[in-house]
């Protein structure tokens, strides 16, 4: 029985607290070392007040603590850029129109949301989200990409499934517009298959390849499977911001 299906093992929010395999509930010291620790493992940057308090509160109640759900964060605003001719200082530009001749604007929009995260991270209440966001942004990384409400969607996209199921999550990954772009699968068709996104979904964002057994071919895929995954991922384009079969 898998550890995502093992509901007596859950907290309140539904979320696995040690698997069927044995595991027991710490029971050991819970002082400055141990809550330290859990801290930095799971926020960025405690601060001595916070593990003072996580302190008096007990391992559990700081388990249920840093897994409540996080607060509305508002969104992303611009902050300063006065060229911008879709939204004036103070305003956000989630979902406007991006103009790229307006020397500035994209890079403008990028720090906004870079800072609008890392407020998140750095000063919203103790909480394990902002932490597993960027352990998924490492895992199902992309780059190369300039538009800001692309970047923005994959945020609220890994931010919706840090907790939930992963299965869920590679399915809505692989249709993001910011991905498609990243692997080029929005270039991916079954006459002319692209394997960049079949290949790392493969290689390093679930199976892994195991032991090679054949040029190109190793006991959990073959060069066949890439092709085929990429033939059956094809037909993605992206048409005004969304993805589009």
């Amino acid at each position: 029985m898998s550890v995502t299906n093992t509901s007596i093992f859950k907290n309140k929010y539904s979320v696995p607290l040690f698997d069927d395999k044995g595991l027991e509930p710490y029971s050991g010291e819970w002082t400055w070392k141990q809550a330290v620790h859990l801290l930095k493992r799971t926020t960025f940057g405690p601060k001595h007040e916070q593990i003072k308090t996580f302190i008096e509160m007990g391992l559990e109640k700081s388990i249920d603590f840093l897994f409540a759900p996080s607060q509305d964060p508002g969104l992303p605003i611009n902050f300063y850029f006065q060229n911008d001719p879709e939204v004036p200082i103070g305003e956000t530009w989630i979902g406007k129109k991006v103009t790229p001749n307006v020397q500035g604007l994209i890079q403008a929009r990028n720090s906004s949301l870079s800072a609008w995260i890392i407020n998140q991270m750095m000063y919203n209440p103790p909480n394990i989200l902002e932490k597993l966001i960027l352990f998924w942004h490492n895992h199902l990384v992309i780059s190369g990409i300039f538009n800001p409400n692309f970047k923005y969607s994959y945020y609220l996209l890994l931010k919706e499934y840090a907790l939930g199921n992963f299965k869920e999550l590679m399915q809505k990954m692989t249709i993001e517009p910011a991905m498609l772009l990243y692997l080029n699968g929005n270039e991916n068709t079954s006459q002319a298959p692209n394997e960049n996104y079949a290949r790392e979904v493969l290689e390093l964002f679930t199976i892994g390849k195991g032991p090679l057994v054949a040029p190109g071919d190793y006991t959990n895929y073959t060069e066949q499977d890439v092709v085929e995954l990429a033939r059956a991922l094809s037909g993605w384009t992206i048409r005004n911001g969304k993805a589009f079969f």
